[in-house]
């Protein structure tokens, strides 16, 4: 039943899944996955070619991380979140890059918000604040956030750092019901120096890479890679559901019917809109406004599908799915925190 998504195929699916039970007990990834990780240079997916990474083209990097969310949740928000911010690298000074990229284990967690404070001292910055939701923390080599800039006379003044893992101070504050192996802890800092190098920055395209990754609009990509997580989970919720069905000699065709057609045509139109913004950044062209509208639209339409599709599948779970020890407990539960993101909730895209 898979051809019908045409997900993306993960080699080391059978062992990612095996891991999964075990990295939700732990709370964050097992050393068997961050070396799957770590092989694949998943991490560095999204680095600049010029740093050793693989530049990836935004199209093929979230169809790879719906492929991986279809496999697990927790496993791909780790790796989703890890190369979205280890992107950074083709914003920032590329000497300083170099350095803090180049090992294969070189992994960003961080914060969207503005948490903090920081204040320009000897060609650097002290920074001090708190920060929430930093997937990937427990891995992490660094910690990226954004903090409002004292000595700007502009008052709404912000701009991103990034700050080595032992500065920081991680809280224990992931105490969810799902994607609990994503270690997405709070963090804060107290009056630590970084130098001006280790400054990016996001709010337009990058001064230091010339190249299509790092002239796309970032909230646009920060969209298709949250959408990739809910659509993925939303497909294993249906597998397992569907391999349950045959078990228990039961039909869901009848519900699928309702909604599954719908959530294929969005999903669908949502990745063709991608690959035409694509080619508009390649092309050096500015976005159509209305592109940009259809593509927002679009998301959230499938994001509106995807969770019509696993609430109509739930009741036929049974008593399974409420056991948190079983796959599809799991993968409900990773979906239904999954979906909470802020970029996907309806309450801001109104």
């Amino acid at each position: 039943m898979r051809d019908i998504f045409n997900v993306v195929d993960i080699p080391e699916k059978y062992i990612i899944q095996r891991e999964s039970a075990i990295a939700e007990k732990l709370g964050k990834l097992t050393s068997t996955e961050l070396a799957i990780i770590y092989k694949n240079k998943w991490f560095h997916l999204l680095i600049p070619k010029s740093l050793g990474g693989a530049e990836m083209t935004l199209p093929e990097f979230s169809k790879l991380m719906e492929g991986l969310a279809a496999v697990d949740g927790s496993f791909a928000w780790n790796i989703n979140l890890g190369a979205g911010a280890n992107m950074f690298a083709g914003f920032m000074d590329q000497k300083a890059a170099s350095e803090i990229f180049k090992s294969k284990t070189a992994c960003v967690a961080g914060s969207g918000t503005i948490g903090g404070t920081a204040k320009r001292e000897d060609d650097g910055f002290i920074i001090d604040g708190y920060w929430k939701y930093a997937s990937g923390s427990a891995h992490a080599t660094y910690f990226s956030l954004n903090a409002q800039l004292t000595d700007s006379n502009d008052e709404g003044a912000f701009a991103s750092f990034l700050v080595p893992a032992a500065e920081v101070q991680i809280l224990d504050t992931w105490n969810v019901f799902g994607m609990k192996a994503t270690s997405s802890c709070d963090f804060k800092v107290n009056n630590i120096w970084v130098p001006e190098s280790f400054l990016f920055n996001l709010q337009k395209p990058s001064a230091t890479v010339d190249s299509t990754l790092y002239r796309f609009p970032f909230m646009l990509l920060a969209e298709i890679n949250m959408l990739v997580m809910v659509s993925g989970l939303a497909i294993h919720f249906y597998e397992l559901l569907n391999e349950l069905a045959k078990d228990k000699n039961f039909t869901i065709e009848e519900v699928l019917n309702e909604v599954m057609p719908l959530f294929l045509e969005s999903r669908k139109l949502t990745f063709t809109l991608l690959d035409k913004l694509w080619q508009e950044i390649i092309s050096k062209e500015q976005i159509p406004v209305e592109l940009s509208r259809s593509f927002n639209k679009s998301v959230t339409r499938t994001v509106q599908l995807a969770r019509q599709l696993v609430d109509v599948l739930y009741p036929f779970a049974g008593m399974k799915v409420v056991f948190e020890d079983t796959e599809i407990s799991r993968v409900y539960r990773d979906f239904k925190v999954a979906s909470q993101h802020g970029l996907l909730s309806p309450a801001t895209r109104i």
